[in-house]
């Protein structure tokens, strides 16, 4: 089966979908009244990387010898490891020279964690997210990135697994399908019993990154008048995101929705001459 050009090819739009991410966490963090659900950029992000993750998967999957993971984790190691280090190493040298005594463990503890891609883990307990009243820890940015390279170290294999024997990229999306509406069950049940878990663990975020890989799988990319339409429609509902939710409401639960819809109508639509993000 022929890998899916949308997501072999280069797509500036996806440049600039990310940097509307990164602008609307920047906000968040910044405090300001006007985007007090920027923390969406996550999703916005788990979406990207779901659809990027997936297509580089499946393409080499059906190369000559099959998909090899241990190149793959080479590959992601190159990738992340080196500015991860130095970022935690900066984080933590500042850390220790600024933060009293009694912190000195606990910010050890975060960096060793972020390090390892277990952030989201340390943070269930010890770090609210959306706490304005307690200190952050400095490497909470890492939860989201930890999440990821969760996800990276699973779905490989699950791939390989699925697609052995060769054949259509079929069985990969009853796959993804599957998880998809089982981690989204799994977090509208824990953003209400267990809100922590529910916004920090990869089992209740799959589903982000998995509506992200469906979209790759599937292999359509609109260019019609009507795909930028739709990709208008997805802008609006993340700016709408970003501005009606607030840390108050439960999350990321049923509201979750919108962003992620949103992202995935960005990422359809986004070639589209008429898209908004180019």
């Amino acid at each position: 089966m022929k890998a899916p050009s949308s997501a072999a090819e280069f797509r500036p739009d996806i440049e600039g979908l990310r940097g509307i991410a990164i602008l609307l966490v920047l906000l968040f963090h910044a405090g300001l009244p006007w985007t007090p659900g920027g923390f969406v950029g996550v999703d916005v992000f788990f979406v990207i990387s779901g659809f990027l993750i997936t297509g580089k998967l499946w393409r080499e999957s059906q190369q000559p010898g099959g998909l090899n993971i241990t190149r793959f984790y080479a590959w992601r190691i190159r990738r992340l490891l080196p500015a991860a280090l130095v970022a935690v190493a900066l984080i933590s040298l500042v850390g220790l020279l600024l933060a009293a005594p009694l912190d000195r463990s606990e910010l050890a503890a975060d960096g060793a964690a972020s390090a390892l891609s277990l952030a989201n883990m340390r943070f269930i307990g010890s770090v609210d997210y959306f706490a304005a009243t307690t200190s952050p820890s400095p490497f909470l940015h890492f939860w989201s990135l930890s999440v990821e390279e969760q996800f990276y170290l699973v779905w490989p294999a699950l791939i390989v697994l699925l697609t052995w024997r060769g054949g259509s990229s079929r069985r990969l999306i009853v796959a993804l399908l599957i998880g998809v509406v089982a981690s989204f069950a799994l977090s509208i049940w824990l953003t209400d019993t267990s809100p922590a878990r529910a916004f920090y663990l990869l089992p209740t975020r799959v589903w982000q990154l998995g509506v992200g890989g469906l979209l790759a799988l599937v292999g359509v990319m609109g260019t019609s008048r009507g795909a930028g339409a739709l990709a208008w429609a997805g802008l609006a509902a993340v700016a709408v995101a970003g501005v009606a939710l607030t840390a108050e409401m439960p999350y990321p639960g049923l509201a979750a929705l919108l962003p992620t819809a949103g992202a995935v109508a960005l990422l359809y639509g986004g070639g589209a001459p008429s898209g908004p993000v180019r």
